[in-house]
């Protein structure tokens, strides 16, 4: 029996046979492509809800900084004028002691009001950086140094990565010392007496822009459930504080372009890494922009 394929010459069939293999290997070069572009597709999407909550964070910080430095200067006004009447009283009763002693916890309540007062305003009215380049163990030093008190007192010991020596930052040293000085705090408290601290050098971004000062503890870490939160305003775990070490934290990360995020090393403790911009060779890295993520 004579088949339909059996009457097409052989010079035709390899021409059709030709043209499907280049239709099977175009019809897959679109399918490649068509991947390629539904990930890129979802990449940029993701990308664009974590720009759009992060524009959504900065919105609500700049009305909630509004507002709060509003009630942070109404505040300061009679609080300066109670610590100056308490002062007066506390030198009137110096013959009585158990009067004295009242009169003493009223200050420290003042003083601790005052505090409140202070970090709120420091948080909404945070100045614009004034960029230099700074070497990175010259801030680290001094931050040990300011908390070396706290930590012989907890018997904690404090130890830094000796390739910080060859990092050179490219920041505002007296932000960058504030910002790292809380964090060192925070990990002083968590992990208590006999604690270890350790600063380490995370190496650079992708990008080489940026060095990672990451801070560890050996304290019982951060819960999951509190990640999200942490950076957050008024936002804290402890019985006393503000709430607000934290959010200064991020918003002078945010400010030099970098970034300040939290999570929990295999220790077991607590890890917080910052990047901050650096100062390679000739070339001085400026930030890009001012949009850091947290």
């Amino acid at each position: 029996m004579t088949t339909v394929a059996s009457r097409i010459p052989a010079e035709d069939l390899q021409d059709l046979s030709r043209i499907i293999e280049a239709y099977s290997e175009v019809t897959e070069r679109l399918k490649h492509s068509h991947e390629l572009l539904s990930a890129e597709v979802c990449r940029l999407r993701q990308q664009l809800a974590e720009k759009n909550k992060e524009l959504a964070r900065r919105e609500r910080l700049a009305a909630l900084g509004e507002m709060a430095a509003g009630v942070a200067h109404e505040i300061r006004n009679p609080l300066a004028a109670m610590e100056l009447y308490v002062s007066l009283l506390e030198r009137d009763l110096q013959d009585e002691p158990s009067k004295l002693a009242v009169a003493h916890r009223v200050a420290t309540g003042i003083r601790n009001l005052e505090c409140i007062v202070r970090d709120t305003l420091s948080f909404a009215h945070s100045a614009e950086p004034e960029f230099r380049a700074v070497p990175a163990m010259q801030i680290i030093e001094r931050v040990v140094t300011q908390a070396m008190p706290q930590a012989d007192a907890l018997s904690a010991a404090i130890e830094v990565d000796d390739r910080f020596h060859e990092v050179m930052f490219w920041c505002d040293a007296a932000q960058i010392e504030r910002a790292l000085m809380n964090l060192v705090y925070n990990a002083l408290d968590a992990c208590g007496g006999e604690g270890h601290i350790r600063l380490v050098d995370g190496g650079r971004s992708e990008d080489g822009r940026f060095a990672q000062l990451v801070i560890e503890d050996d304290g019982g870490g951060i819960p999951e459930e509190l990640l999200d939160r942490i950076f957050n305003p008024f936002f804290t775990t402890k019985h006393s504080g503000t709430g607000l070490g934290l959010a200064i934290v991020h918003r002078i990360l945010e400010a030099h372009g970098g970034w300040v995020r939290a999570g929990n090393h295999e220790g077991g403790g607590a890890a917080f890494a910052m990047g901050v911009p650096v100062a390679t060779g000739e070339v001085i890295h400026r930030p890009a922009d001012k949009g850091g993520a947290d």
